[in-house]
């Protein structure tokens, strides 16, 4: 009875992630419009196309991540096992990438900052990297959230299997 818990849970999470990811997804979507308007956006190379394509990208894998989990939690009711702490990982990965893309503004704009600081052109390539960090970091975020989820997956696997 206590190996099906798992599997149970992992399905009802997965549903009320697919609810308040659907849900929270108007304030992911806010950010992103927040970021496409910086007025300085044309200033960070390639950020502006990463910008228009990553939203989709979240929403279409925030779905299939869940309905994923929901399957995977189907499967676990049937073979038993589960790693709650997994589950955990799956959602906090998900919470990570809301909070990271609706507080990016704050950081595209403290680097612009630097980058049209009085004295940023003396500096070798200063203003160059200020433009390229960005988008790097930006995925890295991203990457962040996505990996930290997979772990979660990944978790309840290697449980799984040990069971």
């Amino acid at each position: 009875m206590m190996k099906n818990k798992g599997g149970f849970l992992a399905m009802v999470l997965a549903v009320l992630g697919i609810v308040l990811y659907t849900t929270l997804f108007d304030t992911i979507l806010a950010a992103f419009v927040t970021l496409a308007s910086n007025a300085h956006l044309s200033t960070f190379i390639a950020f502006s196309v990463i910008i228009k394509i990553a939203p989709t990208v979240l929403l279409l894998g925030g779905l299939i991540g869940a309905g994923l989990v929901y399957w995977k939690g189907y499967g676990s009711l049937s073979s038993g096992g589960g790693d709650t702490a997994g589950i955990l990982r799956m959602v906090l990965g998900a919470l990570m990438i809301i909070l990271f893309v609706t507080l990016f503004d704050t950081i595209l704009t403290s680097f612009y900052t630097l980058y049209s600081a009085d004295n940023a052109d003396y500096f070798i390539a200063f203003q160059t990297i200020c433009t390229i960090l960005p988008t790097i970091l930006f995925l890295a975020g991203i990457f962040a959230g996505v990996a930290t989820g997979v772990g979660g997956i990944r978790s309840r696997k290697r449980r799984k299997a040990l069971m």
